[in-house]
């Protein structure tokens, strides 16, 4: 019934952006994803170290909760920049692997940021390729049985997530030297942007195949249940979301025949926010990285030269 319809445009009227303070507004968004016990340790386990004609591939697993393990590999490139290291965020599809693969929706963005000479960092988010629950094997992910059982105990698969991000920041900067950066694909954006939000030592960040409004795609069609958590648009709509990153670098890279996260919906969301660059490509749902790879380290390097100067 068109009631229905009208009773939630109402409500998203309402409740959108009723937190203005942008210092409420992360602890709000903390408070909203839910907190996580920590590993006491922070101790990742090496399984082993592969060497490529341009760069080393050596593959962790890292505690993060007495029970979690996050499986993780790293790629280091052979005379590349040392000193740039990128967290690279998978998006949905078939789990971490898809990020190496050319003939992907991801288009091998952590391969071409190796060839690029930057430090990776691929871990496998919760939900996806061996982190799938036992009852999920034969389904493609365990978002909706994780993020709903998440919910019950006040808590998100966002979050959880991040959590994860940001104790493999944690390890990063007690075994590694450089700036830290992170590039997410759709559902990997959403948790790059979160964790860019929430955590500073995210220096820049690329967020590609995402950035529309909420309005405009996930309350448009149906999506995945670990796109929503409780509360968040009265923390704010996309582009209060992006303020959050400020002052720190920010770009954004939207296919204009995007059916998900709608390119139109995206520049609407920058001109709100009034924070950010772009690149607007001809393509569809999927990483273009043309300008925003480049952009990365470049943004990345300006960070260490100041580190340098200070």
């Amino acid at each position: 019934m068109a009631e229905i319809d009208d009773f939630l445009q109402g409500l998203y009227r309402q409740e959108v952006g009723t937190i203005t303070c942008k210092d409420e507004r992360l602890a709000a968004l903390r408070e909203a994803m839910g907190d996580f016990p920590k590993a006491t340790m922070l101790e990742a386990t090496c399984l082993y170290k592969r060497q490529h004609p341009s760069f080393t591939e050596s593959a962790y697993v890292l505690p993060t909760t007495a029970e979690l393990k996050l499986p993780f590999r790293l790629f280091e490139p052979v005379g590349g920049n040392k000193e740039a290291v990128v967290l690279a965020l998978h998006g949905h599809g078939a789990g971490a692997e898809e990020a190496l693969q050319e003939d992907s929706s991801h288009n091998a963005f952590a391969l071409k940021l190796v060839e690029q000479g930057a430090v990776v960092v691929l871990s496998e988010l919760a939900g996806f390729g061996a982190r799938k629950r036992k009852q999920d094997q034969s389904e493609q992910n365990s978002c909706f049985s994780l993020a709903s059982h998440l919910l019950l105990y006040g808590k998100t698969l966002a979050g959880l997530r991040v959590f994860e991000c940001a104790r493999l920041l944690d390890w990063i900067g007690e075994t590694r030297r450089g700036n830290v950066g992170c590039i997410g694909f759709s559902g990997g954006a959403l948790i790059g942007l979160l964790l860019a939000a929430t955590d500073e030592r995210i220096k820049a960040t690329v967020l590609s195949g995402f950035a529309s409004l909420m309005r405009d795609s996930i309350l448009a069609s149906r999506h995945c249940l670990d796109n929503y958590i409780p509360g968040l648009l009265a923390i704010g709509e996309t582009p209060q979301l992006l303020e959050l990153v400020k002052p720190r670098a920010l770009f954004i890279e939207s296919g204009s025949d995007d059916h998900l996260f709608p390119s139109e919906s995206v520049k609407h969301a920058l001109h709100e926010s009034k924070w950010g660059e772009a690149h607007f490509f001809a393509g569809g749902h999927q990483v273009n990285g043309t300008k925003a790879i480049p952009w990365l380290l470049n943004e990345l390097g300006k960070e260490q030269q100041q580190r340098g100067t200070v």
